[in-house]
């Protein structure tokens, strides 16, 4: 009997996100990545809010670091494995038999939630993560996908998946990204 490699819906979610986000980077020659003087000055780029409370996400440097290992315990996350992002950045995933979790830290593009905003669909949801402006996306059955603004050039994206409801917490996938996020939050350093 032959097997097929499976991959993990948090990890297609995780690739689909990556993509957007990698795909946004390019732009037209002589135009500025940044934003316009015809934007608000309380959003950044494509309408992102600005984020008023920065943070260092390159303060940690192993995304596998983002949480502590009594937060994964907490979130029954386990079996962490380093990747890659399409912009080359560093990211982690964990998986077990009843989630998986990937996190991916932007702070080489220097765009932080513009990008994902480029890319905004008509079911994505804007929300807040303990002060900072977040977006919900690639809501799709047992999974969600949450991008977090740490700074207005650094962000960071979770994507999960559950696959057996055994927290009751887990039953609101997107509110449970939330919760992922705002522990990654708490472990940041302000910005300098």
């Amino acid at each position: 009997m032959t097997h097929m490699r499976r991959f993990s819906p948090s990890i297609l979610c995780l690739a689909a996100a990556a993509m957007v986000m990698a795909g946004c980077t390019s732009t037209t020659p002589g135009q500025a990545s940044t934003s316009t003087g015809s934007q608000s000055s309380a959003a950044t780029g494509n309408g992102a809010p600005k984020v008023t409370n920065p943070k260092n996400l390159k303060a940690i440097a192993d995304p596998c670091q983002l949480l502590t290992p009594q937060q994964l315990q907490e979130i029954g996350a386990s079996e962490s494995r380093p990747g890659k992002s399409p912009w080359g950045e560093e990211s982690c995933t964990w998986r077990n038999d009843n989630l998986n979790l990937a996190i991916a830290p932007d702070t080489t593009q220097n765009q932080g939630l513009s990008i994902l905003y480029a890319n905004k669909k008509s079911d994505s949801e804007e929300t807040t993560v303990n002060g900072h402006p977040s977006l919900r996306y690639n809501k799709e059955g047992r999974s969600c996908a949450l991008g977090v603004g740490v700074s207005d050039t650094q962000t960071f994206s979770i994507s999960m998946t559950v696959l057996r409801d055994v927290k009751p917490e887990y039953k609101d996938r997107c509110a449970f990204a939330e919760k992922v996020a705002g522990m990654v939050l708490s472990n940041l350093p302000p910005a300098s």
